[in-house]
């Protein structure tokens, strides 16, 4: 059983049925929704106002042989008798788990309540009523300046909307890709007519019916007529309250995504896939991390299928190593207006940030090294160039 109608538990599937395993597939969704894709929500969907089979993903149903259970999450689950249980009540019993159910966007807790335009992204139906409220000269307000954050705001000056960001830190993803980088995305934004509000936060919202300005920590207020929060992700774990799993940031695992107890112990039928994910380095000594990369549940999915293939018919899956860690590349990247922003590797462990190539008023590339060690690169534009150091990143 697959807990997680993604993109994640889609291609543990799909890993599944091409390594050969012919046992029973159920797929449990939250959402209405066969898996989609996402990175487009906040660019080409939403700027477009396209439809949900310009995201959904192929599915060949001859082949997957899976049943979906779909807009009936899971809420429960018994590890020690292998029985999960929906939101309708209904129980399934498995032979091996699959949790790959993802993130939520985070929510933040306002003394004002009011709720209409009031928004955050993470799903399609999300990003419907996000477009479905706006229009040339609205005014938003955008909390947060990460990659989603500063998707929305490029997709929604494109719309003819009026953006303000307001963000706690110093500079945009300056966490994530270093202060020089994250100043230059700021920049580019500014002429765009972006307005940040840096080293801020937002005490609370005003308005009765609807949003109609925001109060900022600093005691100023602006105006809108859309406020969407973007301060990140939690992973969507409640459903294995109870169970013995080390949920202290989504779900621990072993080096083949399996999961681990708190106590340290592996559970030989029970795999995470994807943003929940918290898998251990190979080459670096740091704790296990949790990347909420497109890719990581592509891999992961492609490592599980393998795997419970192989547990459920040893030695069938020909060329597949048990023993190998699963060691994925993190990589993501972002559509910024003209900007195409590409990174490899986790540059937010890095001691020391060096621009290699380029100048910062056109295209570059940043290396970021830990003990001397590549641990990741990233820029804008010079795809070229920058895909040669994917195989020199050591983590």
């Amino acid at each position: 059983m697959i807990v997680g109608a993604s993109m994640g538990g889609l291609r543990t599937a799909e890993s599944l049925r091409r390594s050969g395993f012919d046992g029973e597939i159920t797929i449990v969704g939250a959402e209405k929704h066969l898996p989609y894709n996402r990175p487009p929500l906040s660019k080409a969907l939403l700027a477009e106002d396209k439809e949900l089979d310009s995201v959904a993903f192929k599915i060949n149903t001859e082949e997957l042989k899976a049943d979906f259970i779909l807009g009936n999450p899971a809420q429960s689950v018994d590890i020690e008798n292998k029985e999960a249980t929906l939101s309708s009540n209904e129980k399934l019993s498995y032979d091996f788990l699959v949790a790959a159910t993802g993130l939520r966007s985070r929510k933040m807790d306002f003394q004002n309540l009011v709720e209409s335009g009031r928004f955050s992204l993470r799903t399609y139906d999300d990003a419907k009523r996000i477009r479905s409220s706006v229009a040339t000269g609205k005014h938003v307000v955008i909390l947060g300046a990460g990659f989603i954050g500063l998707e929305l705001a490029a997709t929604l000056r494109k719309l003819g909307c009026s953006v303000d960001v307001v963000a706690m830190e110093t500079t945009p993803l300056a966490p994530i890709i270093g202060e020089l980088f994250g100043k230059e995305i700021q920049k580019r934004h500014e002429a765009k007519g972006v307005h940040f509000h840096m080293n801020n936060s937002v005490k609370d919202l005003i308005g009765d019916s609807f949003v109609t300005g925001v109060i900022l920590g600093d005691g100023k207020s602006l105006e809108c007529d859309i406020f969407i929060e973007a301060v990140g992700s939690l992973p969507n774990t409640e459903w294995l309250e109870g169970s013995v799993l080390d949920k202290s940031n989504g779900v621990l695992t072993d080096k083949t995504l399996r999961a681990v107890n708190s106590d340290g112990k592996v559970i030989e039928s029970f795999f995470a896939v994807g943003d929940i994910a918290r898998f251990p380095y190979v080459n670096q000594q740091l704790p296990a991390r949790r990347i909420e990369h497109w890719n990581i549940p592509i891999e992961g999915g492609k490592r599980v299928g393998r795997e419970i293939a192989n547990a459920a018919n040893p030695g069938s899956v020909g060329d597949f190593n048990p023993t190998e860690q699963f060691n994925p590349l993190p990589s993501f990247w972002s559509d910024q207006y003209e900007m195409s922003i590409l990174s490899y590797g986790e540059p937010k462990i890095a001691d020391e940030i060096e621009l290699i190539k380029g100048s910062l008023d056109t295209d570059f590339i940043f290396s970021y090294r830990r003990q001397g060690a590549l641990v990741g690169a990233a820029g804008i534009g010079l795809r070229q160039e920058l895909n040669k150091l994917r195989n020199e990143i050591c983590l």
